[in-house]
């Protein structure tokens, strides 16, 4: 009972936080998707209207494409590649801290401030153009395309993200028993079965994770095309969170914002319980 009351005593504050910021906002939010709100007017109660508004709205379902779209450029290689770079600064050398500390410094930079460098080298006179100027490609606009301004943006967040996932497989990398390998080696098996017959078993629940976690992060990104192309061009880059900021904070229209939201989250919770049954019968 005393430590019972003592861990309740701990668990309090961050109780309270959560649920002023995040439990009875997430409450109000919904309450408010079967509303009509703009702040300054009394809240009109309109049912189902503004969810079934939503899938009639073609603002709407071009930001649904750009956001699956966007989700399918940027997780496959977040949740892929930070796995092969993980395994070569795992290994016992002189300096490798260093090279972890590289791949991982893009992550400690801002987003905006990532947003605004990115903007510069995309730009039709920025570094990117000016480097394929050397193989004879021709200046292109970038962002300003409706068929690259997305695989660009997806470029951006590969390269800023791409240390933070490395660290978490890093971790569960650590925690591999170096007697697989050992005993795999004498096996005759070699760089590449070691690590798809020992490596990705093992640290498969991590994979799952940074799944989960990449996927969502997809779908709620919103800070790079708010910074680099205000949804442009032509819509290309609006995403849904995109599309609620601009209803919620340009429109004023909160209650058709809030039901974009819990569409969305309803998205990322499908998507997640797919996952999880995938990695299941897989086990």
């Amino acid at each position: 009972m005393y430590k019972a009351r003592h861990a309740w005593g701990f668990l309090a504050i961050p109780l309270i936080l959560l649920s002023l910021f995040t439990f009875i906002p997430a409450v109000a939010a919904f309450v408010l998707s079967f509303t009509n709100y703009n702040v300054f007017t009394p809240i009109e109660f309109l049912g189902l209207e503004n969810y079934i508004k939503a899938f009639q709205d073609k603002s709407f379902q071009k930001a649904i494409v750009n956001t699956f779209y966007y989700w399918i450029l940027v997780t496959p290689a977040l949740v892929v590649l930070p796995i092969f770079v993980a395994i070569l600064v795992n290994q016992k050398l002189r300096g490798i801290k260093v090279f972890r500390l590289i791949y991982y410094f893009p992550v400690l930079v801002s987003v905006v401030i990532t947003a605004i460098l990115w903007k510069w080298m995309f730009a039709k006179e920025g570094i990117v153009n000016y480097i394929l100027s050397f193989f004879g490609v021709e200046p292109f606009g970038w962002l300003l395309d409706t068929a690259t301004v997305m695989p660009a943006l997806a470029f951006v967040t590969i390269w800023q993200g791409f240390g933070y996932y490395m660290l978490f497989y890093l971790a569960a990398l650590q925690g591999v028993p170096k007697d697989l390998y050992e005993a795999a080696e004498l096996d005759g098996a070699n760089f590449w079965k070691k690590h798809l017959h020992i490596t990705i078993p093992m640290i498969k629940p991590m994979i799952f994770f940074v799944a989960v976690i990449s996927t969502m992060g997809a779908f709620k990104e919103f800070t790079l095309m708010l910074t680099m192309t205000d949804g442009g061009p032509l819509n290309a880059s609006t995403t849904v969170v995109l599309l609620v900021f601009q209803e919620a904070f340009q429109n004023l229209d909160m209650g058709y914002a809030s039901a974009i939201s819990f569409i969305l989250f309803a998205v990322i919770l499908i998507i997640t319980l797919i996952n999880q049954r995938l990695l299941d019968k897989r086990d």
